[in-house]
């Protein structure tokens, strides 16, 4: 596919170019600097030409561009200057209220059918609340990517069962730019997502949730990225940027441990409260967590059309 072509591609010149310019961090879990970390602008350029391809058949495809791009820059300046929490929380909201105005959204409850009044309002509150709950759960080396596989592929066999070909055909572009980040992003990382990877990818997942009618779905199988996202707000009273809460874990011999003095809680201190977890642990116990979302969220889709139920 084009889009994973071109992902892989800009990664081979993006990798080494953040080294030479040194937009870099340092991999804690390794004790190792000079780690790129704005990875996430490859999955943004994978998806853009894939976009870009088909917008001419789909209509989607254009407001899908338009404001997963600016969100995923919006990232970007984040990764590279600094952006103010806030500016990072209201940006999309405000890109979401434009969506609302500018296309027909719609609101169906599965298993229950078309929800009427401030359907496009209520919808399109998605986009900023996935793309921030993405931002908040990406503690390890290639879990973001590979959750966005699970969860877009879960949405396409909605779609695929509902005969919206055309959204399939667009996650699949998704799911080629997050396999494409996947590459350089998997343990152990070449790339760090950065939050242009973060916030990409939750703004492009959520936005073609919107645009066909899927955001049920994508709460369903995003559930470990919205149960994180509640946690931490609620425990740490309001929505603060990272470096302005307590950890709710902390490391020791590259092994996760949860710091019980801390008031916060998150999915990550979850996982490790019965037992310390080394970094490809964590990977897998929260792979298999959005794994087992995603799967169920696509068997209700199947288990309602043999009932006849609304999709």
């Amino acid at each position: 596919m084009a889009a994973f072509g071109a992902g892989v591609l800009f990664g081979m010149w993006w990798v080494p170019y953040q080294k030479r310019r040194g937009i870099t961090s340092r991999d804690i879990y390794k004790g190792v600097d000079g780690v790129p970390r704005a990875g996430g602008l490859i999955a943004l350029v994978a998806a853009a030409v894939g976009y870009g391809i088909i917008s001419a058949s789909v209509w989607a495809a254009v407001p899908l561009l338009v404001v997963a791009l600016a969100v995923g820059l919006l990232g970007l300046v984040d990764d590279l200057r600094g952006v103010h929490e806030y500016a990072r929380v209201l940006f999309p909201v405000l890109l979401a209220f434009v969506l609302a105005r500018a296309v027909d959204v719609r609101l169906t409850i599965p298993a229950v059918g078309l929800f009427y009044g401030a359907t496009g309002w209520l919808a399109v509150l998605a986009i900023p609340v996935m793309t921030n709950a993405f931002n908040m759960l990406d503690p390890v080396n290639g879990f973001l990517p590979a959750a966005n596989v699970a969860v877009a592929a879960s949405l396409a066999a909605v779609a695929a069962v509902r005969g919206q070909v055309d959204a399939v055909y667009l996650l699949m572009i998704h799911m080629a730019a997050s396999l494409a980040l996947y590459l350089y992003n998997k343990y152990p990382a070449k790339t760090f997502n950065g939050n242009v990877g973060s916030y990409f990818l939750g703004a492009g997942l959520s936005t073609l949730a919107v645009l066909y009618d899927l955001v049920p779905y994508l709460i369903l199988a995003g559930l470990p990225f919205v149960v994180n996202g509640a946690l931490i707000i609620f425990t740490s009273g309001g929505i603060k940027a990272r470096e302005k809460i307590a950890r709710p874990t902390y490391l020791r011999d590259g092994v996760v441990y949860q710091d019980c003095s801390s008031p916060i809680i998150s999915l990550v201190r979850v996982a490790v409260s019965d037992r310390p977890m080394g970094e490809y642990d964590v990977f897998k116990t929260l792979t298999v967590a959005v794994a087992a979302s995603s799967a169920l969220t696509a068997a209700l889709a199947f288990f309602l059309r043999l009932l006849n139920m609304p999709i």
